[in-house]
């Protein structure tokens, strides 16, 4: 589940400025964007609070043989963990053809699930089929070729013009971004550096690792290649590691509870996307299992981020540089097996991609 809305309104001259989605255009182009790109075979739904907008959350689209039952309480499990949600409108993003006269793709799904909400207040208020050029009403009675809008029309629209111009973009596929620029191989640097750890005490190597990693997350430019090298080895070490990842949030917790991503508190997610942009850095600096600890400190922050897809490819690629490091291993497990981060299940402390961390965006006729 991703954070879509219910900011602070940023307040412009003594005004404030409200983004209204009023159109399918705005809300599939909102499912995008907050998601980070096109999902395939997928569900979206998108919590309405009263006239804000929530959450996002985008499952996959079941499978013949799944347990229907099951996967409409998965799914309203994670919708009414916002406790003030009111409606939901929802996208079904797959290529599969609906002729005239042919019954809704996913119906037993959508009424049971609409059937759930209600139960808890909570209305289906518009939804979508979604194809790989067009879409239409999920509502209409008979599907009519020529009433399919395609999707390049989204392009043109308000909310779409504003998200874009805050640097927003909408890729392809969920696929991360991991560096492919040519690297600086830094492994006898960082071998030299395992050495001094090595001869430290915990708590000095530990410290020392803080300090240094502490200077960067509250700079702006990148580390030279000897605190790189440094970082690098300092990754490496269990304890140092988990002591680095745990002072990401910016929150005062517990080791486990930061890891976890439990707190009470949201963390600061300007920070984590610092965070983000130093390890992008030391992987280009990494080679072999020296860029297991960090590609798998990319896969926790995703996670963090509730971007399963995107923590299990890091996860993935971690192992292919270490098949036996020990965390992605732990980590891809959880998140096969469904496990969101606590921040994730919470407006109050999801992840609010940069672009829509300024005016609130209120619902569809709400405005």
């Amino acid at each position: 589940m991703t954070g879509a809305s219910a900011h602070d309104p940023r307040v412009v001259g003594g005004i404030v400025e409200r983004l209204s989605i009023k159109t399918p255009d705005d809300f599939i182009s909102l499912m995008g964007h907050t998601l980070g790109y096109w999902p395939k075979e997928s569900l979206v739904c998108v919590i309405l609070d009263d006239r804000r907008i929530g959450s996002t959350l985008r499952v996959g689209l079941p499978p013949a043989e799944a347990d229907l039952v099951r996967y409409v309480q998965d799914v309203v499990k994670f919708i009414t963990t916002d406790r003030e949600a009111t409606g939901v409108v929802f996208g079904i993003f797959t290529p599969a053809p609906w002729e005239p006269m042919d019954g809704r793709p996913y119906e037993d799904v959508m009424e049971t699930l609409a059937g759930e909400l209600s139960q808890h207040n909570i209305k289906v208020r518009d939804g979508w089929i979604i194809g790989e050029t067009s879409y239409t009403s999920y509502f209409q009675l008979i599907p009519d070729p020529l009433a399919r809008t395609p999707l390049d029309e989204i392009n043109a629209s308000e909310l779409n013009a504003e998200l874009v111009f805050r640097g927003s973009s909408i890729e392809p596929g969920p696929g991360f971004r991991i560096p492919i620029l040519a690297r600086r191989d830094l492994s006898e640097e960082v071998f030299k550096n395992c050495l001094r750890i090595e001869a430290m005490t915990p708590p000095v190597a530990t410290a020392k690792a803080r300090t240094l990693w502490g200077t960067l997350l509250n700079d702006v430019a990148l580390p030279t290649d000897a605190q790189s090298a440094e970082l690098l080895a300092d990754f490496k070490f269990i304890s140092v590691r988990d002591r680095l990842l745990a002072d990401i949030p910016g929150l005062d917790d517990s080791m486990g509870n930061l890891l976890l991503g439990q707190t009470k508190r949201p963390p600061e997610w300007q920070r984590v996307d610092r965070a983000q942009e130093l390890l992008l850095h030391l992987y280009t600096r990494a080679d072999g299992p020296d860029a297991a600890p960090v590609l798998t400190s990319l896969g926790i922050i995703q996670w963090w981020e509730g971007k399963g897809s995107r923590a299990h490819q890091c996860f993935q690629h971690a192992l292919e540089s270490d098949p036996n490091y020990k965390l992605a291993q732990l980590s891809d497990q959880m998140v096969a097996a469904g496990i969101l981060a606590p921040w994730a299940m919470d407006k109050s402390s999801a992840y609010q991609p940069p672009m829509s961390r300024g005016p609130r965006i209120e619902g569809m006729g709400m405005a």
